[in-house]
């Protein structure tokens, strides 16, 4: 998706149109420190729809295999990332509700943050990602390097004269 595409995301939402494609994962610049390379594409699908009152809401699915490094081996560790969102849209001077108000399966956020996609699928990315991804136990490439003989310390013979 190399054109930069750009909805309006309550005619979006209130039309129930849809959206799908891919993203390379080196179009998106926030995750180039994170990444062990920047290789692979990110499939995304939004849709459209009204709910209760009428609220327009966009359901956001990425899925993506994300070359990730491993916090314990600094290895490349490949994550199969699968999130869904869904995304209640307010309306210009609409108050947010309070968190503890919001359906806990959603997230309400102003209409006018809703217009890159690929600046949407980032964040949902960013939002699927390990904070320290690491590989399960044992499957890490680098093994810790096993102790080496060090040279006696000068005090060891202080701790004989002192058993004696």
């Amino acid at each position: 998706m190399s054109e930069q595409a750009r909805i309006d995301g309550l005619k979006f939402a209130r039309e129930g149109r849809r959206l799908q494609g891919e993203i390379a994962v080196a179009e998106l610049p926030r995750l180039e420190d994170i990444v062990f390379e920047r290789s692979g594409v990110v499939s995304f699908a939004l849709a459209g729809s009204t709910i209760r009152q009428g609220k327009p809401v966009l359901d956001v699915a990425v899925e993506a295999t994300i070359a990730l490094v491993c916090q314990r081996c600094l290895g490349r560790m490949d994550y199969k990332l699968r999130r869904t969102s869904r995304l209640v849209l307010n309306e210009g001077s609409q108050a947010l509700p309070d968190v503890g108000d919001e359906d806990p399966n959603t997230e309400s956020i102003p209409a006018e943050e809703i217009s890159d996609v690929s600046d949407l699928v980032e964040q949902e990315v960013l939002l699927g990602l390990p904070i320290a991804p690491m590989h399960a136990e044992g499957m890490c490439e680098a093994t810790p390097a096993p102790f080496r003989d060090e040279p006696p310390s000068p005090f060891a013979v202080l701790d004989k004269l002192k058993r004696t």
